[in-house]
């Protein structure tokens, strides 16, 4: 077991990390406009009159994409039901809405192929690795991005060696705050969700540490930085929820 301080305050037992992705682990920020851009641009040209809609609907505007905004933290699934929505309202029926956002999203990932390759780790972030783990602490990635899209990245980043389990959506775990997403990822090697604690940069990620012993909100992985209310919300269950904030992750400590 370790104990994790920062800014003062200590979250101890500590025996897992729960590490988000994208923003957290991974500077997203480029390719997820390009992305956003190109799935407006090409549902544009199948169906006109969605374009800005669609933009809107994923949180992208001219100045780029909004950290809290749908592109950057929600499911394929979410996104491509937003897009699906944009083209319902622009007058198209709503199955064929969906057909068409779902063929849209695939043609637009096929340009901007793979992701890991565009999406660099973070400042900092394999010090950081390397420090849990010297502190013998399980590391388990949650994200909201595809399991294929983890493994490449894992891969392409050769982070094999620190990650003892990587739990993206599925079918099975369509959102990070289904209730069995972060129960799965911790029985998959031997431990429960209240072992560990989970470092992220979103909503969606206070949302899933409600079961964990803490949460940490990594603010610097954005440009502008994100401020905690961008991250904060309304505990689901009641229970208030140990919440730190650092804006780079040297300021962890991990003692063990």
């Amino acid at each position: 077991m370790a104990t994790i301080v920062c800014n003062g305050k200590s979250l101890t037992d500590i025996q897992a990390v729960y590490l988000d992705k994208d923003g957290t682990l991974a500077d997203v920020a480029t390719y997820l406009t390009q992305l956003g851009r190109t799935q407006a641009q090409l549902m544009e040209q199948r169906f006109p009159g969605t374009c800005a809609l669609t933009l809107k609907a994923l949180g992208l505007t001219s100045e780029g994409i909004a950290a809290s905004g749908l592109l950057a933290v929600g499911s394929r699934q979410e996104t491509i039901l937003a897009a699906a929505i944009a083209a319902a309202i622009a007058g198209g029926p709503w199955v064929q809405s969906v057909d068409l956002a779902t063929a849209t999203f695939a043609l637009a990932d096929q340009k901007h192929t793979p992701k890991a390759a565009y999406t660099p780790l973070l400042p900092g972030v394999l010090n950081f690795l390397q420090r849990l783990k010297q502190a013998k602490l399980k590391l388990i990635m949650v994200s909201a991005d595809s399991q294929n899209n983890l493994e490449q990245f894992v891969h392409h980043h050769s982070l094999a060696d620190y990650f003892d389990h990587l739990q993206g959506v599925s079918s099975q775990h369509p959102a990070k705050t289904e209730p069995g997403f972060l129960l799965a990822a911790c029985q998959a090697i031997g431990l429960l969700p209240h072992q560990g604690v989970v470092i992220g940069d979103s909503a969606s990620d206070v949302r899933m540490a409600e079961s964990a012993k803490g949460f940490i909100g990594y603010l610097g992985g954005w440009e502008p930085r994100l401020l905690p209310s961008d991250i904060l919300t309304e505990p689901s269950t009641g229970k208030p929820l140990d919440s730190l904030f650092v804006t780079d992750l040297s300021q962890i400590t991990v003692l063990p």
